[in-house]
């Protein structure tokens, strides 16, 4: 049986499952769908094709898609399949201090461009609204770094990719995204039927390690503006430095919260995600395993191999082993780790508390196994 939009919305977006990407809204072949309030809303007539649920990251196991990305088991049961470990941070000063941890992902994105190897990069911006993020299709260095630095509230990612292949006639598009926007834009090209004009257009996957984003209304609306009394508008950048969430102001000094003050803020869908490296990318990149002012990149793919030897061709990127440096891959593991364990202990409750599951943990039986934790550190990082 073909699952439709009908199920989509009984699997996903009632009960709250839905992370937002935008995929069904982008895939769908007669705009049936709109995102109302960062969640699919059916405006139109289904033609029940079952493309926006072949689509969705959140009606499959994450595993499942190894086979068939890699042809191969994980070479790393915690962080799956990677072929090179590196830290690496931006050469140039111009995109550090607009980026966060040393500027990696812009630095690559900028390089690409330049080299022809991609003609749009899908990115995560603003716009009317302080710090709500929005899907931007940059083409040009400048694009690239007005939206660069961590959002930490999910964006409509396959919306952006929808704009570049319709309105901009993009081919060769680089998708950046987290873990699970990631896994949205390889369904994209691997269910069936499928909406091949778009998936066909991805050129590039660089995932973000991530344990988790915030509703822009829950968290940034009423617990920072209306609890904290700190206007978004007067937030220069968000950061966390240890087990602190920084808010820095425009004018005036930091301030800083506890990262288990603010954890019940992040969404459902991430409390029981176990995917923090972004298993499925071409090239992860993120914070864990690499000191102050530096990204770990972890290469998985041939294409992520050649795409970074391209990148690195241009001259803006300072790269060492990720084993010449501290905490080095041990680091990128524990994060990862935690992430599976706080996933493991969200699950349990929600089974205790008789809440509705996702779809693929009802038909599947589930092992979700992690280290103890001791602290709450981590959330989405660039």
């Amino acid at each position: 049986m073909v699952k439709v939009w009908q199920h989509l919305a009984k699997d996903v977006v009632t009960p709250d499952y839905c992370i937002g990407c935008g995929s069904c809204v982008a895939t769908c072949p007669v705009q049936a769908l709109e995102r109302v309030n960062e969640k699919p809303a059916l405006k139109g007539v289904c033609i029940n094709c079952g493309i926006c649920y072949g689509t969705c990251p959140e009606v499959v196991d994450p595993n499942s898609l190894q086979m068939l990305v890699f042809g191969a088991p994980p070479n790393d049961e915690v962080l799956g399949t990677y072929r090179h470990a590196l830290s690496v941070e931006a050469t140039d000063s111009g995109i550090k201090i607009r980026s966060q941890d040393g500027g990696a992902v812009s630095a690559i994105l900028i390089s690409l461009l330049e080299a022809g190897y991609i003609d749009a990069a899908i990115v995560t911006g603003t716009r009317d609204l302080p710090w709500y993020p929005v899907a931007k299709v940059a083409t040009t260095p400048k694009e690239v770094l007005e939206c660069a630095g961590t959002k930490y509230s999910r964006g409509p990612t396959s919306l952006g990719l929808r704009e570049a292949v319709n309105m901009y006639y993009k081919k060769k598009v680089a998708i950046v995204g987290t873990p699970c926007q990631i896994i949205a834009s390889r369904r994209m090209g691997l269910s069936t039927p499928r909406n091949a004009h778009l998936s066909d257009a991805i050129k590039l996957r660089i995932g973000l390690f991530c344990s988790g984003v915030f509703k822009y209304e829950d968290f940034f609306k009423n617990f920072i503006e209306k609890n904290l009394q700190v206007p978004l508008a007067s937030v220069d950048k968000f950061d966390l430095k240890g087990e602190k969430f920084i808010i820095y102001l425009k004018h005036g000094p930091s301030k800083e919260l506890p990262l288990s003050e603010i954890r019940p803020y992040i969404d459902l869908p991430c409390r029981i995600c176990t995917n923090f490296s972004a298993e499925m990318a071409d090239i992860s990149i993120g914070y864990a395993g690499s000191p102050a002012g530096r990204s770990t990149v972890l290469i998985r793919t041939e294409l992520g191999e050649e795409a970074f030897a391209v990148a690195g061709g241009r001259g803006r990127l300072s790269v060492v082993d990720l084993a010449s440096v501290r905490p080095g891959l041990e680091g990128v593991r524990q994060e990862a780790l935690k992430k599976k364990a706080l996933a493991a202990q969200a699950i349990e409750a929600l089974r205790n508390e008789k809440k509705v599951l996702p779809v693929w943990m009802q038909e599947h039986a589930v092992e979700v196994s992690g280290e103890p934790v001791e602290s709450d550190k981590g959330i989405c990082q660039i």
